[in-house]
């Protein structure tokens, strides 16, 4: 499912999508096909529910959004690691 198909079935709403299909671009995450897991008034349910979901499938892709964005991007941060003590 696109996007604009998203924000045309729930208006106004906060939603958890997981990535179908998504690719890099510089510094963005772009997702292009997404499927609809659950629709919710309140964000921080669906941060929590997205949250859940992440860690009980951690190979796939999770995001939450409202859809009043006009698109779906995620600024990606690059992975630094940690240094264990000696």
């Amino acid at each position: 499912m696109k996007w604009n198909e998203v924000q045309h079935l729930y208006p106004n709403e906060w939603v958890v999508i997981e990535a179908i299909q998504a690719h890099s671009d510089g510094d963005l995450r772009l997702v292009e096909d997404m499927a609809i897991v659950q629709q919710f008034d309140d964000s921080s349910e669906a941060m929590k529910r997205c949250n859940e979901l992440q860690r009980s499938r951690p190979s796939s892709e999770f995001y939450f959004f409202h859809t009043s964005r006009p698109r779906v991007e995620i600024r990606e941060r690059r992975w630094i690691g940690i240094r264990g003590g000696r």
